[in-house]
């Protein structure tokens, strides 16, 4: 008897493993993976997928996947090995192009001609243009705060004189208050205006302080932050690598041409092979992704020599070329 219900007691284990698993199989196959890659880093490929892409970036699928060949060849070419794998879907990695201000901020100097270089030339440069807009700007409130009080004293005015004029007023009153309301109407016309482009300017503002906030960050200036509306980061990540319970994704927020993407897209492909930040400044795994080319450097392939031989079945060091 005893043992008849231990048997329904273990059935009744198993069961309630199994529909506590099922929900989460895609997250255990995943953490399954990541533990094996963690025994024997290097021994197969990761796999990875596209997954979203903001239309805003104006980058199809087709050319999404040809820049990631070209960043998987960063890392494999030097190194021999087959290192990533592209899946059409359920890859270990899944890559996503993200738009927000970071990328609209870019997109609206670029627009405007402004370079926006990762340098402290480039910082020095747009600090001043913000502080000559800035300026500019605080001017043109101030002004158009003026008009549009005197605007108001004189709308209430005629609103005074038409009042009058409903008790018992005379035709030529009449057509003194209609010409009087239509050059208010105008005058409120250019206001609109004036305002609207200020409202132009501080998006540019706004635009400005974005790109100063990530140079301020990832030039590690001792300055404050510029504290604009929505433009504020706190930090800077052009692109970010993250894992969480076996689920891999690499998120792509900023980039200004396809060299740059494919550099990033190799940055963040490196971390998925376990890789750090590394302080060569020309390196692919360097903090910010200012290089000129397209080629790791002997820094980045030692750093993938200990990467490919830390699990428990070491392989032989890669080469360095």
């Amino acid at each position: 008897m005893l043992r008849f219900i231990g048997g329904i007691l273990l059935i009744a284990v198993m069961a309630g493993a199994w529909y506590a698993a099922y929900p989460n199989k895609a997250r255990i196959r995943a953490i399954v993976r990541v533990m094996k890659r963690k025994a024997a880093p290097c021994a197969a490929p990761i796999t990875y997928s596209i997954g979203c892409i903001d239309p805003r970036f104006g980058i199809p699928v087709d050319t999404l996947s040809d820049d990631l060949k070209n960043a998987e060849a960063v890392w494999e070419e030097p190194s021999h090995r087959n290192l990533f794998e592209y899946q059409q879907s359920g890859g270990d990695v899944t890559v996503n192009l993200i738009y927000d201000n970071r990328q609209a901020s870019a997109d609206k100097l670029k627009a405007m001609g402004i370079r926006t270089d990762q340098g402290r030339a480039s910082y020095d440069a747009l600090k001043a243009r913000y502080n000559a807009l800035l300026a500019q700007v605080d001017s043109e409130l101030a002004k158009n705060a003026a008009q549009l009080a005197a605007y108001k004293r004189r709308e209430a005015a005629v609103n005074t004189g038409v009042r009058r004029w409903n008790r018992g007023g005379s035709d030529a009153e009449f057509r003194r208050l209609q010409a009087r309301k239509a050059a208010l109407a105008r005058e409120f016309a250019g206001i609109k205006s004036r305002e609207n482009t200020v409202n132009a300017h501080i998006d540019t503002l706004n635009a400005l302080a974005t790109v100063l906030n990530r140079l301020i960050v990832q030039l590690n200036l001792n300055v404050a932050q510029y504290n604009r509306a929505g433009a504020s980061l706190g930090s800077f990540e052009a692109g970010y690598y993250r894992i969480s319970w076996g689920i891999q994704e690499i998120d792509i927020y900023e980039f200004t041409n396809r060299m740059q993407l494919t550099r990033l897209l190799a940055h963040e492909l490196g971390h998925a092979l376990g890789l750090d930040h590394l302080s060569d400044p020309e390196a692919v795994m360097y903090k910010i992704n200012r290089g000129a080319d397209l080629k790791a450097t002997g820094t980045d392939i030692s750093e993938l020599n200990k990467a490919c031989s830390s699990g428990l079945f070491r392989h032989q060091a890669l080469d360095s070329q």
